[in-house]
């Protein structure tokens, strides 16, 4: 599945999310890459991918690590596929196992040249909210820049002994989502730069290193319905958001999302009150 695009990144989960207009191909032009050996780059990672496919199968390598991963893969129109993984040797979170249990991931090819082909991902159906849009390669790229804008941390104990501080080269987010027993409804998605972060469970909290400094948007969304707010990170700051939704009828399609930043004293005394989650 792309490399581990939900949640964490392409199944890189995260992710740029200005969806194009789809350019319709004749039928070689997809052809051509429906088998085949490809590169793929994710955002947000410094992971380089390696993709062999034929007519049922795509087996995805990751040149950095060595793992590997299976997945079947349909082709539902000229320029439309889905995948279902199979196997493999890759860590995968048992949120994103989940997840894939529940949705179905189609990818569509938006437009072909000679070194690459564009991409969006959706979940369950192209007329809903893409997830990502992102880069094929058709030839192995020598030079990969540093993409990562984000990392995990898996509990408040990695931060005290890593000393974080204000002079650090980077910055500390919190994201949670309060438990509600009203209006919980399902798991949804949280992006950062349009990068999918994590999947937003009812009564959960993540902790991220923030990699870049500058103003990046963190957005939920749901179906069709999305809340977003802005964040100006700074290295050495701490930051606080919170993702809800105050109100809503489970499964009807009529809820409100919303996203705030929080007061540091205020997040901190809130976020301290969940448990805290993997991806």
């Amino acid at each position: 599945m792309h490399p581990k695009l939900l949640p964490s990144k392409h199944f890189c989960i995260c992710l740029c999310f200005v969806f194009t207009a789809f350019i319709s191909k004749a039928q070689s032009d997809c052809n051509d890459i429906k088998t085949g050996t490809f590169y793929y780059c994710p955002k947000n990672t410094n992971d380089n991918y390696l993709e062999v496919r034929n007519d049922k199968y795509l087996v995805e390598t990751n040149l950095l690590k060595g793992d590997s991963s299976v997945y079947e893969i349909k082709w539902s129109n000229d320029c439309v596929y889905t995948l279902k993984y199979i196997s493999g040797n890759a860590e995968i979170s048992d949120a994103i196992i989940e997840f894939n249990k529940k949705h179905k991931l189609l990818f569509q090819v938006n437009k072909i040249t000679k070194d690459y082909y564009l991409f969006t991902g959706y979940i369950d159906k192209t007329s809903n909210q893409p997830i990502l849009t992102d880069t094929m390669w058709l030839n192995i790229k020598t030079n990969v820049a540093g993409n990562e804008l984000f990392k995990q941390i898996k509990s408040p104990s990695e931060i005290k002994k890593a000393h974080f501080r204000d002079t650090s080269k980077y910055a500390i987010l919190y994201v949670y989502r309060p438990g509600k027993l009203s209006n919980s409804l399902g798991n949804y998605l949280i992006y950062f730069d349009d990068n999918i972060m994590c999947v937003a469970k009812n009564n959960s909290g993540y902790i991220f290193k923030i990699l870049k400094e500058g103003n990046f948007k963190i957005e939920s969304r749901l179906y069709k319905q999305e809340a977003s707010t802005n964040l100006d990170i700074k290295f050495g700051n701490t930051y606080y958001v919170k993702s809800s939704i105050p109100w809503g009828i489970h499964g009807s399609g009529n809820f409100k999302l919303k996203m705030e930043v929080m007061k540091p004293e205020d997040g901190e005394t809130n976020f301290m009150m969940l448990t805290c989650n993997k991806i």
